[in-house]
Parts: structure tokens; sequence; C-alpha cells
């Protein structure tokens, strides 16, 4: 995990520390956190925190629902993620769900008493938590809500109730407290470099390893390889979204728009999104099929795109037989999204999966391979191979495409000091293998989808009142602009066709301060931009 960017955390050797040994003895197997070694600049201090928040987690009467759903408004409210994230699991052990999460995270309101998802307890500790923590001053009616709901969660023929609940509320007072002071010290001193990060919205994650496909459509699979997948579920009757990854990046990449994608829509038409992420092959946790291999097949942007499809056919309509087959009631998917490569996808999935979705947003992308971009390709693999092949070449690649991704003045390029998410996309590229570059470069090498290569028809012939609607997005520093003046022309030789067929125009719009990636360098303007789009789909 990342440390703060303003103190550099002190872990001291097993057995050279008895301050820092207790605490390893509360925390178990994981060790010293990041919190630990922050507190560790001054012993006593982080000797007496111990002591306290040991008392206050383990040695107290209040319910483990009760105490972690206070914990997590104090989280909520104060954006500690840091705080939300390691105490989110426990919350679930103790028998919260994502519903209930969901409305502990919404610090926009409290749910009225006797509503249906949390108990009158949890409710009233809820609404103190809240209190105690926003203004400090909690309504008086509200510690004697919170009484009376501690009295009557009592079992009854408990010897003298009226001192164990008086005990209990102090306790309450303790917990809420105590974890104000936990989150403000996260959040001041950047724990864990998470001081820019909100809590991240509850939702159900799972995760799946899809057996990779060969032809998905008709579902032959290769053999012994797979594709990873994540499902973040918020509502099971909340419509989804696909994302689609750029090359050489991970289902890490949407990190910071995930949390936009399952929050509460403040737009109106939909309430929370579900959505859908894949390491596309030969990135991540998937595997490669035998494309390298001589005889093998060659990854391609439309077979990229059948992934897709056959992952929405697996995973969310489990039901359906094929990829292919004719869906009679309106898309379980709201969009499917993807940059760069994954917006090439995107676009090719457009034209050979029209059924499957009711919209697609392509980012930072075009629909052929530019004049020149072939050779640039085979210069990037050959110049990882010359250095080594493995994280040193990849290091070396990352050394001209990160800066590229994020050009100055993008706010993660490298004229700035602070830059974790560059430095996480980064990561991403240099733990990406030679021969999963060398399966993704190939699918960009030589592909048209104004010609319909490898579809059953041309990108600009998707021009029916059926088909998808299309947002087209580009970040106003990628390429120096030729990004956007591409995806622009796009736009209107689209719609020359698709305007007068009745199909809608192509939108497309252009985010100042972005590079290459803009839901990553810019994420709030991506998502106002996206998500007021999505709302009136």
């Amino acid at each position: 995990m990342p440390i703060s960017r303003l103190v550099p955390g002190r872990y001291p050797s097993p057995n050279t520390s008895p301050i820092a040994d207790k605490i390893r003895e509360r925390r178990g197997a994981r060790g010293l956190t990041p919190l630990d070694g922050t507190l560790l600049h001054v012993p006593p201090v982080a000797e007496g925190w111990n002591s306290l928040l040991g008392a206050v987690r383990t040695k107290g009467k209040l319910s483990a629902d009760i105490r972690e759903l206070m914990i997590l408004r104090v989280a909520a409210i104060n954006h500690a993620a840091f705080e939300w994230i390691h105490h989110e699991h426990v919350a679930r052990d103790a028998g919260l769900t994502t519903e209930q999460l969901y409305v502990i995270r919404d610090t926009s309101f409290l749910p009225s008493p006797g509503n249906a998802i949390l108990s009158p307890l949890q409710s009233a500790a809820l609404a103190f938590a809240h209190h105690s923590t926003s203004t400090v001053k909690v309504p008086p009616e509200v510690t004697l809500s919170l009484a009376d709901a501690l009295r009557s969660s009592i079992a009854s023929g408990s010897n003298d109730t009226e001192s164990l609940a008086q005990d209990l509320l102090v306790e309450s007072a303790a917990v809420v407290a105590s974890y104000n002071m936990v989150s403000r010290f996260l959040v001041s001193l950047d724990v864990a470099a998470m001081s820019d990060f909100p809590p991240p919205w509850p939702a159900t994650k799972s995760t799946f390893k899809v057996p990779l496909s060969v032809d998905p459509a008709n579902g032959v699979l290769e053999d012994g390889h797979f594709l990873y997948a994540e499902t973040h579920v918020t509502d099971p009757d909340a419509p989804w979204i696909v994302c689609a990854n750029s090359l050489l990046t991970t289902t890490d990449m949407w990190e910071w728009a995930l949390e936009k994608m399952l929050a509460p829509q403040p737009h109106g038409a939909k309430e929370t999104f579900n959505v859908l992420l894949h390491d596309q092959r030969g990135h991540g946790k998937s595997s490669f099929p035998s494309n390298t291999k001589p005889d093998g097949l060659q990854c391609t942007i439309p077979i990229l795109a059948s992934d897709i499809a056959y992952l929405i056919s697996t995973l969310i309509l489990p039901s359906s037989s094929s990829v292919r087959s004719t869906i009679d009631s309106e898309p379980k998917v709201h969009a499917v999204i993807g940059v760069s490569q994954g917006g090439a996808a995107a676009l090719a999935f457009t034209a050979m999966y029209p059924l499957l979705t009711k919209s697609v947003v392509s980012c930072d992308t075009g629909p052929r391979t530019p004049e020149g971009n072939k050779a640039a390709w085979t210069e990037r693999i050959e110049l990882v191979k010359a250095n080594g092949g493995g994280e040193d070449g990849m290091r070396k690649l990352a050394a001209i495409t990160v800066p590229r991704w994020f050009p100055a003045p993008s706010r993660f390029s490298s004229i700035y000091g602070r830059r974790p998410r560059s430095e996480a996309l980064q990561a991403q590229l240099v733990t990406t293998s030679l021969d999963g570059f060398i399966v993704g470069a190939s699918a960009l090498q030589d592909y048209d989808l104004l010609a319909g290569t490898g579809m059953n028809r041309s990108l600009l012939d998707v021009t029916s009142p059926a088909d998808p609607k299309v947002l087209l997005i580009a970040g106003s520093l990628d390429g120096g602009g030729k990004v956007s003046s591409g995806m622009g022309k796009l736009r209107d030789a689209w719609n020359a066709k698709r305007i007068p067929a009745g199909g809608g125009s192509v939108k497309l719009e252009v985010i100042e301060g972005a590079g290459h990636l803009p839901m990553v360098d810019e994420t709030e303007k991506w998502w106002d931009i996206v998500g007021k789009w999505l709302a009136g789909i």
C-alpha cells in the first residue's frame, strides 16, 4: 500500500520496539498498517492510541453491527477512505448488507425512523453518529432516541437495564469520538496517500475467470485460457455499465471512475449502476491465447469486441444461449464504455452487437489504424525486447508512454509533484508481460472499422433508430489535439448517414486539460459529461 506523501512512516523490525510489537500483536497476521507506521513517529502516542482503539474495538458491549455502522458514517462524512476500506469488510462480517452500507455511505440524508432497510437501533445509531460528526453537538431528541433504542435492545430479564443502557450510550459516544480522531489523523497526514480519495461506494464485488473464447459468437473456447472479470453490484435490478480498458492497463485503471459510476446518480434517470470490468487478453489477471504461435489466432479489435459480448452473455445474461440471441426485452446493459484500445473495441461492439446495449461511450480512439502506427507499435515492441523483454523493458516503454498519456499541463504530468495516479498507471504498464503487450498491440496495428473488417458491417452503417446511442469523448491534450480532431471527423461522417436514417446524432465532447485517459486525470469532468448523457438514454 502507498505511504503518506507527507511523512514516510516508521516500521521497526520485530523484537526491536516493544510498542511496535504490541501493535503487531493486536493487528495479527496483517502486521503494522500505514496508520501504525505514521503513529510510530511518536511511539508514546502510538502506544496510547493502540490501547484506546483496542478497547473501543474489542472490549465494549455494543453489538458489532452498531459499532461498525457508526465508524463507517464517521468515515463517510470525513472523507476518510482508508478508514472506510478497513472497516467495510468488518461491517459485512457483522451482518450489514450492501443495501444497508449504501445508506450509511450516503451522507446526503438520514433515513426516517421505521424505514425498511435499517433496524430502529441502527437508524438511531446512524443519526447519532451523523450529528456528532457533522455538528459535534447532538440534538437532545437524537440522543434520547438512541438511548431508548439501546434500552429496547437489552434482553428482557437483564439485571439493571437502565444502568446497562447508560453504559451502551457512553460506549456509542466513545466509538464516534474515537473514530473522528482516527479519520482526522488519516486525512490530515495523507496516510496511505489516500487523502484525495473519497470513501468508495459499497457494492458486492465478485471475481471470475471466464474461459477465453476463440470464437465467442459460436461458443468456441481457447483451452486452458481465460478472461479475468469482476462485477460490482449495487442492486441486482440496476442497469449495467461495461468497461473496456486501454492497452497496457488493467481493471485498476477504472479505480477513480468506479466510485463515480457506483454512486447514487444525481442526474435523475438512474439511481445506481452495476459495473462489469475485465482485463483484456494478455493483461492483468487474464491469460493470453496461442496467437503468438505461427498458426495461432491473431488478436483483433473485433475479437476484443466479441470478448466483451461474451462476458455480457456469460455474467449479465446467463439465460441467453448465444451473444447473437435476439433480446426481446430492454437491454440490461445501459452502456459499454471504452478508452483507447477499449474505445475502438466499443465502437466495433456498436456494429457487431447492437442488441446488447442501449449506448456506447468511446474515448480517445479512432475508427482505424492511423498511418504510420503499425511501424510505431513494432518499434515499441522491439524497444521492450532490446531491454530484456521483462519489467526492465516495460519500464523503458513506460518512460515514453506515461508522459504521452498525461502530457503537460495534465494534472498528472511530470511537472507536478503529486502524481499517484500516473504512477499507478505506470505500475500497470510495467507489470504487463511482453507476450500480453504483443497480443494487444497486434489488435491496433491493422484495424479498420470504417471498412467493416472482421465485422458484419461498417461502423458508418450503424444508423438505425434501434442501434445504440453513441457518445465520443476526447481529452484536449491527447496527441496535441489530433485525437479530438480525428474523432470530430468520425462524428461528422457518421452523422451524415445516421441523422437522415433516423438514428440520432453522434455526440462529441472534448475535455479540457485531459490527456489520453480522461477518466483518470479529469475524473470529475469526465463523469459529469458521461453521467448526464447516460441519464438521458
